[in-house]
């Protein structure tokens, strides 16, 4: 009981935590929400490795070092959600995962912390755009379940007369912690960008 009680506590926290601002376009079948970003800033790594999953390890410790202070001026940077992973596997295994924080709304390039020398950290701004998400509840999925959950995604996507805007892109967001939050309590995503074009204006 007295997990499940920090759980909860974790859970709560992790959904006040401030994220990305968008709109949702509409709901398309089996799950999948398209959505309409602003844009955001985000400090990223990138891993080379095997999976998803072994990425987000050595990714997440290089980006949270930067967030909670390893940063010019010393800077101490609130959390926020969620952990965001990029990968395309086209290029082979192992491929590359980037991975990134969102970083608060009141910062900007200009105003962000500096990233340490010789440090694999780089802040960069996300442009506007269409995304196209399913979530799902769960620990930190399997590159099955990764698959799987995307080729969801396109279905919808293809029944919706949309089109991603990359073959193999794959996104994946993490929303809670893996470690205290249970698991039938966490919020994953895996989502696609979308091809931004009059099909996406008429859908709205």
């Amino acid at each position: 009981a007295g997990r499940l009680g920090l759980g909860v506590i974790a859970y709560r926290t992790a959904n006040a935590l401030e994220r990305p601002s968008y709109s949702v376009v509409r709901q398309l079948g089996g799950g999948v929400e398209l959505r309409r970003y602003s844009p955001y800033l985000i400090a990223e790594t990138s891993v080379r490795a095997d999976s998803m999953r072994e990425a987000s390890g050595k990714g997440f410790r290089e980006v949270a070092g930067y967030v909670f202070g390893k940063n010019r001026p010393a800077t101490k940077m609130a959390m926020t959600a969620p952990v965001r992973m990029s990968s395309d596997p086209r290029g082979g295994v192992p491929s590359t995962t980037r991975v990134s924080f969102v970083l608060e709304k009141s910062y900007s390039r200009r105003t962000a912390p500096a990233p340490l020398r010789g440090q694999d950290v780089r802040v960069r701004s996300v442009a506007p755009h269409l995304l196209a998400a399913r979530s799902f509840s769960g620990p930190p999925p399997s590159e099955k379940r990764v698959s799987s959950e995307r080729q969801r995604v396109l279905d919808a996507l293809s029944a919706a007369g949309l089109r991603p805007a990359s073959d193999g892109e794959t996104l994946l967001y993490g929303y809670h912690d893996p470690f205290i939050t249970p698991s039938f309590m966490r919020k994953n995503e895996v989502a696609v960008r979308v091809e931004d074009s009059a099909a996406e204006v008429r859908a709205s």
